[in-house]
């Protein structure tokens, strides 16, 4: 398969679409003189705009995503049949190539061959935490993009779980080394089937970026519902939250569960 996308890569000086955006061409230039990470610079925003996807740059951001030079794979068959969804010169190669890499995933087909995966009924969740930085989410992956690159954590869709809030919170720190942190808070339901009656526990997750790297720091219940669907109304950001303290230091604080309390948020060594 490598060898086949490489080929059709190369013919693209040979066949330039007349629909494809000049930073597209851009992007396929950079591919072709081996350049990456700037391919992937230019790529990724033109094939994952919610509004205007182009559709040439998602077939070539699924080659770049298929031979690995992306930093993960999982995204080339959702990307291929992206691609193969709209009129342009390479659709019928996108469908072949999906169909290439479906047949190659077996069992793994129905979870990474998505088309649109975003995110609870809408488009991904994306947050920007500095140039060529973000976070995105999608019912099936958490993707951390950083220096021309992306990373992907796999979530697993299930009806006992149900996502309420995801907050991204920066700080400014001073303690214990100056700068800037990133912080990504999650709060979901979690149905426990075991409890009579079936009650829904409220999870609160921390978890830190540095660079490419995607820290995890606490898992904390915050509540319980007794109720046999979790409850839409409760005002979740209420129970736990960041703040910088009088030193100047990244602490977090639960209000709710069952050890309610202030905490500083260590920096975590980076394996």
């Amino acid at each position: 398969m490598s060898k086949l996308t490489y080929i059709v890569c190369a013919l693209v000086l040979l066949a330039t679409s007349a629909s494809a955006q000049s930073t597209t061409e851009d992007g396929v230039r950079a591919m072709l003189r081996g350049d990456y990470r700037t391919a992937f610079r230019i790529l990724r925003p033109l094939a994952d705009d919610a509004a205007q996807p182009d559709p040439v740059a998602q077939f070539f951001l699924a080659i770049l995503t298929d031979t690995g030079h992306t930093g993960d794979n999982q995204r080339a068959c959702g990307l291929f049949l992206r691609a193969a969804a709209r009129p342009n010169p390479f659709a019928a190669q996108a469908e072949g190539l999906a169909a290439v890499t479906r047949d190659q995933l077996g069992d793994g087909a129905s979870f990474f061959c998505i088309a649109d995966d975003g995110w609870l009924s809408g488009p991904p969740l994306t947050f920007t935490l500095g140039p060529g930085h973000q976070v995105v989410y999608t019912d099936r992956s958490i993707r951390l993009i950083y220096d021309g690159k992306e990373q992907l954590l796999n979530l697993l869709p299930s009806p006992d779980v149900v996502y309420q809030l995801i907050k991204y919170t920066p700080v400014e720190v001073k303690q214990p080394v100056a700068g800037s942190r990133h912080f990504l808070q999650s709060f979901w339901w979690e149905r426990d089937t075991a409890a009579r009656p079936v009650s829904w526990k409220l999870h609160w997750t921390l978890s830190e970026v540095v660079a490419d790297q995607w820290i995890f720091n606490t898992d904390e219940v915050v509540f319980v519902a007794n109720s046999s669907a979790p409850p839409t109304s409760q005002d979740v950001a209420r129970l736990a939250g960041i703040q910088v303290n009088a030193s100047g230091e990244a602490e977090f604080t639960i209000i709710g569960g069952s050890a309610p309390r202030s905490e500083l948020i260590s920096r975590k060594k980076i394996p």
